[in-house]
Formats: structure tokens, C-alpha cells, sequence
């Protein structure tokens, strides 16, 4: 049996402990269903072990949540102009390689169908 160097013996121990994590990555159309809102776009969605960061709207802010089997959601509040609080919410299902959600602010409510993609 070949010996291995002791470097290598604990970087393989380190990973095995860390529970490495897999990132994947979904993108897809932002459209809009109900509500005041802005013209349809596109959103991204990060997903690391039980964690995902949704940027909706082509990246202009970041929601973050999690998932628990194969349900998600994420949420931020933000202070409005008048100083209210305006939230964003998201929920959304994993299906195979594709995510369905729903995103909700004060003004507009919108459907999200994200696939998971290359990178």
C-alpha cells in the first residue's frame, strides 16, 4: 500500500469533516401576475447545501433563505421612501432541475421559473 504525505492525509480528512458542498446555480424569467409592477426580467437564484440567495430582477438586490426538503424561501425588508418597511418574499418548490416561486412585494406579485443552469 503506497503511503501517502501527511499534508495530503489531512486535506482529505478536512474535506471529509467540512461537508463540502455543492453550489448550483438557476436562472430564469421574472414575470410579473398581479399588482403595480415592473416589466418582466430575469432572476438568479444561488443554492449552497441548505442556503440560497434569490437576486431577483437581474441582480439588483439580494434575498436570502433557505430550503428544507424541497420547499424554499428567502425574504428582505427594506426601508421605503415614507420609511415603511418594504418586504420581499419569496417561496418557491424544487422540481428536478427547475424551480417554481412565487415573489411577493408590496406593490406586485410575481411568478418565477428558474432552471438550473451550466455553471
Amino acid at each position: 500500500m503506497p503511503v501517502m504525505p501527511r499534508t495530503l492525509l489531512l486535506a482529505l480528512a478536512l474535506a471529509a469533516c467540512s461537508g463540502v458542498q455543492e453550489t448550483r446555480h438557476y436562472a430564469g424569467p421574472q414575470t410579473p401576475t398581479a399588482g403595480t409592477c415592473d416589466p418582466p426580467s430575469r432572476a438568479t437564484l444561488t443554492r449552497r447545501g441548505n442556503t440560497i440567495i434569490l437576486a431577483p430582477a437581474q441582480g439588483t438586490l439580494a434575498l436570502t433563505g433557505e430550503i428544507h426538503g424541497t420547499d424554499l424561501s428567502a425574504q428582505t425588508t427594506l426601508t421605503g421612501a415614507d420609511k415603511k418597511p418594504y418586504s420581499l418574499i419569496f417561496t418557491g418548490h424544487v422540481t428536478g432541475p427547475a424551480i417554481a416561486g412565487t415573489l411577493v412585494t408590496p406593490r406586485c406579485r410575481y411568478t418565477l421559473a428558474l432552471k438550473l443552469t451550466g455553471d
